[in-house]
């Protein structure tokens, strides 16, 4: 389990109070008030992809980004993005749209720490974790980075 911010005085999980505070978004859970303002409840310290990245287009195509915006809400914009491209592309779940509070730990860092991590070897070994689930009798399906294997195999194989 990975380390999350603790509970606060409310009862409502810390992680929900960290994406309010970092994305500047008002994040409910069970019983909101607002359906505009709901997230589907989080699982397990995960949040929804889905969720994240359709509030901010809708709030994109209301408050366009322009030159003259402020930094941090560039900033909050490229975290987003990257949510979306972390959580939905290279590192997806085969039945799922949440992101792990781990993932949300390292997009929120600074960007220099980002910046030293091995995005490639990660996502490799996401996709040989995938591959190797795969095989099993009773999978399905395959989650992760296809594309990656189907773009090797084009490159690869006769």
């Amino acid at each position: 389990m990975c380390d999350h911010p603790p509970e606060d005085r409310d009862g409502m999980p810390g992680w929900v109070h960290f994406i309010h505070s970092v994305l500047g978004v008002k994040v409910l859970v069970k019983g909101c008030i607002d359906a505009t303002d709901c997230m589907p409840p989080m699982r397990k310290h995960q949040v929804s992809i889905t969720w994240l990245t359709k509030y901010f287009r809708d709030h994109y195509e209301s408050h366009p980004l322009t030159e003259e915006s402020p930094e941090d809400e560039k900033e909050r914009y490229a975290r987003v993005y990257l949510i979306g491209m972390i959580g939905g592309v290279f590192f997806s779940k085969k039945s799922s749209n949440l992101l792990s509070c781990g993932w949300l730990r390292i997009i929120f860092g600074s960007w220099e720490e980002m910046g030293e991590y091995s995005w490639a070897s990660a996502c490799l070994a996401m996709i040989y974790h995938n591959l190797c689930n795969a095989s099993l009798k009773a999978v399905r399906e395959v989650g992760g980075a296809m594309f990656i294997v189907q773009f090797w195999a084009w490159e690869h194989m006769p």
